[in-house]
């Protein structure tokens, strides 16, 4: 579904000739029928979250991953004891993981632990392409955020990068919410509200974009 969304503007804009289907979501949730719908999106659009209420038969769910070894599996790789960390490395991204599997199984021979000791978090090629293609998507402002946001190791508040960036509210608030309507950013809690970017993307900006 991200396909019908606007490059290089904030998350969710529909590209001109794909602005109906706006207004076809919402009348999925106000007409009475039969049917069910079912939409995969690495881009969320504020009609799936403002539709995600008691009020509304529609319900989002954000897929965390996979964390069971059974995606390993089959691929002829050693030492199962490791598998769990590679998995957990890269988020269970199923994708992330087949393209990683290529990389151990052609050059450490399928020792997961040999990998696992030379590289934190190792960025392929196939890998690039993706987070590239995310990073690409993004508006000036996501882009100028995301490239602060990867100098940090810790979480952030928003006050602190308000301080840094010289912006206003607004363009922080709305940066923020596109990023994490492209599930780039983590909202953590302790005590305070703090903001970080996904691991694997974090690493691929600090590599490729810096």
């Amino acid at each position: 579904m991200q396909n019908i969304f606007i490059s290089g503007e904030f998350a969710g804009q529909y590209q001109k000739e794909y602005q109906d289907y706006q207004s076809f979501w919402q009348m999925m949730t106000e007409i009475e029928h039969q049917s069910s719908l079912i939409l995969i999106s690495q881009e969320q659009c504020a009609e799936m979250e403002c539709l995600d209420q008691d009020l509304y038969p529609i319900k989002y769910l954000e897929l965390s991953g996979l964390d069971e070894v059974a995606i390993l599996k089959g691929v002829g790789f050693k030492d199962e004891g490791s598998w769990l960390k590679l998995i957990n490395l890269y988020q269970g991204n199923p994708v992330y993981l087949k393209s990683i599997a290529g990389l151990i199984k052609n050059i450490f021979d399928g020792h997961v632990a040999v990998f696992l000791a030379e590289n934190d978090l190792l960025i392929t090629k196939d890998i690039q392409g993706i987070l590239k293609q995310l990073f690409n998507k993004s508006s000036p402002l996501e882009k100028q955020l995301v490239l602060e946001l990867s100098k940090f190791d810790q979480p952030v508040t928003r006050k602190d990068l308000i301080t840094t960036l010289d912006w206003s509210s607004m363009n922080l608030i709305n940066s923020w919410q596109s990023l994490q309507q492209r599930y780039l950013v983590k909202k953590i809690y302790n005590g305070k509200v703090h903001f970080k970017l996904s691991p694997i993307f974090q690493e691929y900006v600090r590599n490729c974009q810096n």
